[in-house]
């Protein structure tokens, strides 16, 4: 009985570890995401690679946490989607869809359309502000993911919301400085 309990503990010991290693590893990324706003902002010299790189690993980064936790992220990406959709003003019921299209997605630039269609149909509030006004804005979304990961874990609240934001902005990031993805092939996801 006591060896179940113990087994239990570390169970969420060995998760609430993961999720931390996760926000270590995406902090200093957010925070290259906010270095470039504050150069930008203070007229100071600014290399548009600090948000790029970024992006790129943080796209990398998700998906090494979705297979370590065994889930298949474009799965949750795709149910993200779908998910913001569905509480958007602008949803109807002949929209874009996607979840749908996402799921259609193999390459990372097929991804980064999915994305740039779902951002013009259901955020136009975002992609109307000026480039230095979406990174910022962005910087705020990864700010709150490196927070979520770094407290004790609700794993839903994680796997189903946060990890997926996580290669959300990854994509985001990169549109928005201007670099096209490339055709290459996603990395397998776990249920692929």
């Amino acid at each position: 009985m006591q060896n179940r309990a113990t087994q239990g503990e570390k169970t969420a010991t060995g998760q609430a570890d993961d999720s931390q290693a996760f926000a270590l590893a995406v902090a200093p990324l957010a925070a290259a995401v906010a270095n470039y706003c504050d150069h930008v902002e203070h007229n100071e010299p600014a290399d548009p690679t600090w948000v790029t790189d970024a992006g790129e690993k943080l796209g990398t980064v998700a998906f090494e946490h979705a297979a370590a936790v065994g889930r298949n992220l474009v799965q949750l990406y795709a149910a993200r989607l779908a998910s913001i959709e569905a509480r958007n003003v602008l949803a109807d019921g002949s929209g874009f869809d996607g979840r749908e299209a996402a799921l259609a997605a193999s390459t990372w630039r097929e991804l980064q359309l999915v994305q740039s269609a779902h951002d013009r149909a259901y955020h136009p509030d975002v992609i109307g502000m000026s480039r230095l006004d979406q990174v910022r804005h962005y910087a705020f979304h990864l700010a709150k993911i490196v927070g979520a990961f770094a407290e004790k874990p609700d794993g839903n609240e994680l796997l189903d919301r946060r990890l997926p934001d996580a290669l959300l902005f990854a994509i985001k990031l990169r549109t928005v400085m201007g670099a096209r993805l490339p055709d290459t092939p996603l990395p397998l996801s776990v249920g692929s």
